[in-house]
């Protein structure tokens, strides 16, 4: 037994040295000495919110996978329509189901989420070791990836849709004072998509696209209708806490993206790196996705990010429907299109959540997937109360410490929880916060359409339908005051099972 945890310890060491460089001092080989100064919003002279006094530039060099870098055009506001002005896009042969006005919109939030995947995949430790953080004002820790995967996809996302509004959750300001960090997201972003970027500037001002303010549209960003207009909406990292827990200690997280119109989710894309696959040994790993030793060496070999058993990407489309690809089969198809070789098709396998009339699971053998941070997502223990009235007495067990579980759950961090309900591994979901926490919309959004379009119901906890309407009004990035938690599941019985529950439960 010591000889194999020596053995893996090693291993460990061998994956975690791939990354290594990105986490120490010096890893830029110019450093970055320059100042910034803020420039004016209505300065119509520059398309910068930021001037570099003498900005350290690498040199473009072609990309492996060069679609990423080579998306651009522009969105023109007729009935939501979107214009593509170039044929850099892919073709991944979208499902017939999915309407053909939509699939530049899909095609763009795919790959500005595959984007960010690779960074993130790139960027996660291979365990809980020691990696760089900062904490934000709510105590939250923000890496490297973070900043890095929200600049990929909002640079993908702006170069093809300018005039639309991006909330995101991360802004630049810290990168502006700690130039060392700003060096390792540039090391990162250009690691995964060299010449996406041609200067850390741009790298900033692509961060802080997702502050509600186009960084070439100020003016108009102030006087057209935000309830009409279209509101991308990204998490770059949901469920930084499973992100630092390690990939090869199952640490899951996801990048969320929706597409908001009228008020309404009608895109959404959940890329989650590091999600077993379906039939795959690691999705029934205890905990979950925790890595054996067998698919760490296969690791090793792997010429490819992705492998065949894991990483995933949820793709929902509003009446079109929910589906799933590998980003292995994303990655492959973009390598034989950039190699001019036959590219293997992606498969998009359309989800439907367990049936919600009970005629495939009677409620009482139902499973709950829920979050990691208890403390964070159920700090009253409501949901334990929950469980043992649906589920019956003996739903809740305790381990050899006291602590109390559900015995019949799941336990992962992000919304690829979402996902894991559409596929049909579980039936409920709650998110329960803390008193006086409302959520932002980038937690609710991307998810709730996902669940929606395999068959699923996401409400308030008073079984009302969550309300977008207001987002992006005034910059608006939370949801309601009114909404104090979050249902999620399978839908039908189940749902209203969960609701008569939480409100037995409020009542006592």
């Amino acid at each position: 037994m010591a000889c194999t945890s020596i053995h893996r310890s090693l291993v460990l060491l061998s994956l975690a040295s791939r990354s290594i460089a990105l986490f120490s001092p010096g890893v830029c080989s110019q450093t970055f000495a320059a100042r910034y100064t803020t420039i004016a919003p209505d300065d119509s002279s520059s398309r910068s919110y930021y001037h570099l006094a003498s900005p350290s530039v690498l040199p473009r060099r072609p990309s492996a996978l060069s679609s990423l870098c080579a998306i651009q055009g522009g969105y023109q506001n007729n009935n939501f329509s979107s214009v593509s002005h170039s044929n850099a896009l892919p073709n991944f042969s979208l499902p017939s189901t999915i309407i053909e006005e939509r699939h530049t919109d899909v095609t763009v939030a795919l790959m500005s989420v595959f984007a960010a995947c690779r960074v993130t995949r790139h960027v996660q430790p291979t365990s809980s070791n020691n990696i760089e953080t900062i904490s934000k004002q709510d105590a939250s820790p923000v890496t490297v990836g973070d900043f890095a995967s929200q600049a990929l996809a909002l640079q993908i996302l702006h170069r093809h849709f300018p005039f639309d509004m991006f909330i995101a959750e991360e802004g630049s300001e810290a990168l502006q004072q700690d130039y060392s960090l700003l060096n390792k997201v540039w090391t990162a972003v250009n690691h995964v998509q060299e010449g996406i970027f041609g200067t850390k500037e741009e790298i900033l001002n692509a961060i802080d696209y997702g502050q509600g303010v186009s960084v070439v549209d100020n003016n108009q960003q102030s006087t057209v209708n935000s309830r009409k207009r279209r509101v991308w909406c990204l998490d770059p990292i949901d469920g930084t806490k499973g992100f630092l827990r390690g990939r090869v200690e199952g640490g899951q997280f996801c990048i969320a993206l929706a597409l908001l119109e009228n008020g309404e989710p009608v895109i959404s894309v959940l890329g989650c790196p590091n999600l077993p696959l379906p039939s795959t040994q690691a999705a029934s790993a205890v905990p979950y996705g925790i890595w054996s030793e067998h698919e760490v060496q296969d690791s090793l070999k792997q010429n490819t990010m992705f492998t065949p058993t894991r990483g995933s990407m949820f793709v929902a489309i509003r009446g079109n429907g929910c589906y799933e690809i590998p980003l292995h089969q994303i990655e492959i198809y973009l390598l034989g299109e950039s190699t001019e070789s036959t590219s293997t098709p992606v498969e998009w396998k359309q989800l439907r959540v367990t049936p919600n009339d009970g005629s495939s699971k009677p409620l009482t053998q139902a499973k709950f997937c829920l979050g990691v941070e208890r403390a964070f997502s159920d700090p009253k223990g409501t949901v334990l109360k929950i469980a043992s009235l649906i589920l019956g007495p003996d739903a809740v067990t305790a381990d050899s410490n006291g602590v109390q579980d559900i015995t019949n759950s799941l336990r992962m961090d992000g919304q690829g929880k979402y996902g894991l309900l559409a596929r049909g591994y579980a039936e409920y979901f709650l998110r329960l916060p803390k008193d006086g926490y409302i959520d932002f919309v980038w937690d609710v959004a991307a998810g709730a359409l996902v669940l929606k379009e395999a068959g699923g119901e996401l409400t308030d906890l008073h079984g009302h339908p969550i309300d977008f309407s207001e987002i992006g009004v005034g910059r608006r990035s939370k949801l309601p005051d009114s909404v104090k938690g979050i249902l999620g599941s399978c839908g039908g019985l189940f749902h209203q099972a969960l609701v008569d529950a939480y409100k037995t439960v409020e009542q006592t």
